[in-house]
């Protein structure tokens, strides 16, 4: 897939996904556009190819997303990802307290296991999610049916 094509049909997924982590419409448009710039830069500069450009410009987002976080954590108060549901409400009135039961619940989850969760809702594949977040792909499967069965848990405790 070559760079144009990549953008055009990733851009604003990948925008969302980097909003889903840092709650800030302004930083995930900052995060994106400088993801989809380091991968031009890669691929313009680097005699190395990108086997999977999809997976690779993610986890270069997950990557910011997360230092973002750190750094939010580290220097200020503000809200967490608490306040971002994954879940996106079409009938807000009946979904609200569904909405906040997995909010609750997303913040008790490792940042891994909230990537998998938010990639498997954008319907990668277990071998991207493995690059995206770094792990075996033999584990994601059963790495993805665990953090699923805690939030189930998670949300009945409730």
């Amino acid at each position: 897939m070559d760079f144009e094509t990549l953008y055009k049909t990733q851009f604003c997924d990948l925008e969302k996904f980097c909003l889903k982590w840092t709650g800030n419409i302004d930083m995930a448009r900052d995060i994106t556009q400088e993801s989809f710039t380091k991968l031009l830069q890669k691929t313009t500069s680097s005699t190395s190819k990108i086997d999977n450009p999809k997976a690779w410009i993610y986890k270069v987002a997950y990557n910011d997303c997360i230092n973002h976080i750190k750094f939010r954590k580290r220097f200020t108060e503000l809200e967490t990802l608490a306040n971002h549901s994954i879940i996106e409400n079409t009938d807000k009135s009946s979904n609200i307290e569904r909405s906040l039961q997995v909010q609750k619940a997303l913040t008790k989850l490792s940042n891994k296991e909230k990537a998998l969760i938010i990639l498997y809702k954008y319907g990668f594949t277990y071998y991207e999610m493995a690059n995206v977040i770094e792990m075996n792909p033999a584990s994601v499967g059963k790495t993805l049916t665990r953090t699923i069965d805690k939030i189930a848990k998670l949300i009945n405790k409730n």
